[in-house]
């Protein structure tokens, strides 16, 4: 294992530590909420939930949390404007945990943000995410917004390996004007979180874990990833035995722990006990590792 010379920031969000030198801190890890073909999904247009059963999968993350030390955040995956504000009253008023707005229309993630504002949730909340995609009109209306938190996504469809994702933060990387991580901080994000994007496993994926170890050398931010994608779509797994599939998936997790991944994206938050003894074992082993440095 390693120890990062420079200076490693840690963000506070909801009460919960992103960032750090590996072995001297728990990773967090952030479990998908309402994602398609979740079936706590009652109606996807007005956000209508099982709350029961959601009420179920957050007790089980919170105990899972509990009982390993790591720290846990819940990603809220939304499709218009009115689920996603009813899916943050909901699980806001369930846990205290950090909450990611994510959804693939930039409307639906600024509606989101404007909500968890307005409602006193700016502290907890975290935009998911800025990237090359993001349209001017989208990172002004963020910043009037007021939020603090979001995830940077270092995805540059012109270079999928280390540089590309680099050079995307660091200055635009022939994607944008300026670096994704210095339009950000301009438009009031104070507490980025990078995410070196793994989108599938053709899509190098394998370079996000040597990225990890690039950024927080370079800037010292909480940097992390959802290698839980490249699960998702490496064929030999695709249409085999599940356990096979949920095997190989925990690996996901504990790979870039290894790697210096202060979070990961480990997928239904359904998954949080398998996940949550895996981060542990990987967390307690890297700290065995660096306890002399």
């Amino acid at each position: 294992m390693f120890r990062f010379q420079n200076e490693q920031h840690v963000f506070s969000i909801g009460g919960v530590s992103f960032g750090g030198q590996p072995g001297k801190r728990r990773s967090v890890l952030v479990g998908s909420l309402f994602y398609p073909r979740h079936s706590a999904v009652i109606d996807r247009v007005r956000g209508k939930v099982d709350v029961e059963k959601v009420t179920s999968i957050v007790a089980e993350i919170e105990s899972a949390a509990e009982a390993t030390g790591t720290p846990a955040a819940l990603m809220l995956y939304a499709e218009t404007p009115e689920s996603i504000a009813s899916y943050l009253d909901k699980v806001s008023e369930m846990t205290d945990l950090p909450l990611f707005i994510d959804s693939p229309s930039p409307d639906v993630r600024l509606s989101g943000a404007r909500r968890a504002v307005e409602n006193g949730l700016g502290e907890r909340a975290v935009y998911n995410s800025l990237s090359a995609g993001s349209s001017p009109d989208e990172i002004r209306q963020l910043g009037e917004i007021g939020l603090k938190a979001a995830v940077l996504l270092a995805f540059n469809p012109r270079d999928l390996g280390v540089k590309g994702k680099i050079y995307l933060l660091d200055d635009g990387g022939g994607m944008m004007d300026e670096g994704l991580l210095a339009l950000a901080r301009k438009n009031g994000i104070e507490k980025p979180l990078i995410d070196l994007a793994v989108m599938s496993m053709d899509q190098n994926a394998g370079s996000a874990l040597r990225a990890l170890v690039v950024s927080k050398a370079k800037w010292g931010l909480p940097s992390g990833c959802a290698l839980h994608n490249a699960v998702e779509s490496w064929s030999p797994l695709l249409k085999k035995d599940p356990r096979l599939f949920r095997y190989v998936d925990v690996s996901s997790i504990v790979i870039p722990l290894m790697a210096g991944a202060d979070f990961v994206m480990y997928g239904p938050a359904e998954y949080a006990r398998r996940a949550f003894h895996a981060a542990a074992f990987a967390d307690e082993l890297i700290a065995q590792a660096v306890s002399d440095l």
